[in-house]
């Protein structure tokens, strides 16, 4: 089991005492992977933290991070929080408003951001931030740049420039002590700063590490920003106090050929990236000549019965084990070949994770297991485990954590992780959290006999129809993108008569629709011809049959520009902003009810 700990700072240190010249963090460089030793990166966050506590750095002091993940992350996260200070991650996607506004609102010290442009983003912010003090810049060919002359942008120093030749003694902290202050980018309204103690997080940790069964053998490929939740507490600290290596992937770009190199044990990922390949699978099975697209029609009505007995515990029947045999060869291994070799867990998390993706993975022997949480709770809430697994479902609790619904079906949680509350937003923390402890998550929930937690909808982005009828967006949009030649959708609708949704195409399938159909036009013209909107209207046609009347889709219109964090019109774990889509789309939707 791994040492029990007060901090993060705490566990770390006594992981690189105990592992010494283990391999902890992997990077690739061109085209070598270079490794990097729990002491090696020891040793380098006791010289930067000795650097922090000579330039002032103070138990409380809020620093900034503004980087994609790599080795430097964790070696300024640890120095930081072993200075007794506290991080607060910001995603390099964030434009400059947002980003201006966390570190205003958090009243940030110091700014640790890798890649001149993010450097560049944080100096130019210098005249509107007076709590800024300097930025160090992470990446190795990092130039010092002194303040400006008129003292409003603050100096830039490199990780070198900062650290000291000897080492820090650790601050001697308490597991209450605030470790972070998380900035939800939520999908209407400014960003709330949840705060999380070291406590929080090394609970949450602990309990993933139970749930998992990980330990110092496993391997995780990192690609979901540490700056969100999901990654930073799944991906990094459950990692590092199980001992296990954690490799960094070079980008979307390259997972493909990461996974393979790395071939990984554990895998966090997010719906998105598995649609893509649910896409590209059926798009091969639909267009393959007709015996093999038979073939896996059969192979799939096959796997997802011994899925169905895999997913209980219980023992595949003969005749279906002989025929994955069979399949397993002939249908399936190009499936799980795409994931490397020794992969236990594939955990999607972050949005809702379309059914039938699920099922076509779980089919394959992919071990595709869907979780849930919310950053307010450290993250991690529930999982589908081996032998324990309902498709359609987040899965059981973790064992240390406490769940229930309310009256009117909203999802409650009680444990060791739920947040300390909302930085300087007292009222909001009362709203959350309830004289008893319980965390109100905001998401509308069933529980099962079993325990097994299915969510159904956000409390505050139910439609509401003139009518008086209450529609899941959250659940008719899955319907929608589950469609091989819709990519995004958005449904809208309260206060009207009916629904209608904003569409972007698949534009790579529908490219291919049109060739096939001598259809020749750029995609921003392809939307608006005839015979695709005809096409289009046949498979929302189709989607509404079955749906309750209150339900179907009586209008669309086709986007040619992606939903994106750039346009702000996701948060950054994709999930859909309605309320600014509804502002910038404004003129289509009203002209899709006037028409």
């Amino acid at each position: 089991m791994p040492t029990e700990a007060p901090t993060l700072a705490q566990a770390f240190q006594d992981q690189a005492r105990k592992y010494g010249d283990r391999v902890y963090l992997k990077e690739k460089g061109g085209k070598v992977w270079r490794d990097y030793s729990w002491r090696e990166i020891a040793e380098t966050i006791g010289r930067l933290r000795a650097g922090l506590l000579r330039m002032g750095v103070k138990p409380g002091d809020r620093i900034a991070i503004l980087a994609d993940n790599c080795p430097e992350w964790v070696v300024v996260d640890q120095a930081v929080l072993g200075t007794g200070a506290i991080v607060v991650p910001l995603y390099t996607t964030s434009g400059s408003e947002e980003i201006c506004a966390i570190l205003k609102d958090s009243g940030t010290r110091l700014v640790a951001a890798r890649e001149d442009d993010n450097v560049r983003k944080v100096v130019a912010l210098g005249e509107q931030l007076s709590a800024l003090e300097g930025v160090i810049a992470m990446h190795p060919d990092a130039v010092e740049q002194p303040r400006g002359a008129d003292g409003s942008s603050p100096p830039v120093r490199t990780l070198a420039g900062v650290s000291l030749s000897e080492p820090a003694e650790l601050f001697e902290g308490s597991s209450d002590d605030l470790a972070t202050i998380i900035y939800t980018s939520g999908t209407s309204g400014p960003p709330k700063g949840v705060m999380l103690s070291h406590g929080n997080l090394i609970a949450n940790s602990r309990a993933n590490i139970e749930a998992l069964e990980l330990d110092e053998r496993d391997v995780i490929l990192s690609f979901l920003p540490m700056a969100h939740s999901f990654e930073r507490t799944g991906g990094y600290y459950t990692v590092m106090i199980g001992g296990g290596v954690t490799a960094y992937a070079q980008g979307l770009s390259k997972i493909a050929e990461n996974l393979l190199e790395i071939r990984p044990t554990v895998m966090l990922t997010v719906p998105r990236l598995l649609e893509v390949i649910y896409e590209r699978i059926t798009r091969t099975a639909e267009s393959a000549p007709a015996l093999r697209r038979r073939l896996f029609e059969t192979a799939l009505a096959v796997g997802k019965q011994a899925a169905f007995f895999r997913d209980r515990g219980r023992m595949v029947p003969p005749h279906l084990a002989l025929a994955m045999m069979v399949f397993r060869r002939l249908v399936f291994a190009r499936i799980r070949g795409l994931f490397g070799d020794r992969l236990r867990y594939l955990i999607s998390g972050g949005a809702p994770l379309p059914v039938e993706i699920c099922e076509l993975l779980s089919a394959a022997e992919v071990p595709i297991f869907e979780g849930y949480g919310l950053t307010e709770a450290s993250p991690v809430v529930s999982v589908n485990l081996h032998g324990r697994t309902r498709i359609g479902t987040v899965g059981l609790p973790l064992n240390n954590v406490k769940v229930k619904t309310a009256a009117d079906g909203e999802l409650l949680v009680f444990g060791p992780s739920v947040m300390k509350g909302y930085y300087k937003r007292d009222e909001e923390t009362r709203e959350a959290i309830d004289e008893e402890g319980w965390l109100h998550t905001g998401d509308i929930a069933t529980i099962d006999a079993e325990g097994f937690i299915a969510i159904k909808d956000r409390k505050k982005e139910i439609i509401v129809l003139s009518g008086g009828k209450n529609v899941s967006p959250a659940n008719l949009e899955a319907k929608l993108t589950s469609d091989p030649y819709i990519a995004q959708a958005c449904v809208v609708g309260d206060g009207r008569k009916h629904l209608a949704a904003l569409l972007v195409p698949n534009f790579e399938a529908l490219a291919e629709y049109a060739r096939q159909n001598s259809i020749e036009a750029e995609p921003e013209k392809l939307v608006e011809e005839p015979a695709i909107r005809g096409f289009y209207q046949q498979r929302i046609h189709q989607l509404n049959k079955g749906l309750s009347m209150f339900e179907t889709i009586t209008a669309f219109r086709l986007l040619t520009q992606p939903f994106s964090q750039e346009n702000g019109q996701l948060t950054p774990t994709l999930k859909v902003r309605r309320a600014i889509l509804r502002r910038h789309y404004s003129e289509q939707i009203d002209a899709m009810y006037r028409h």
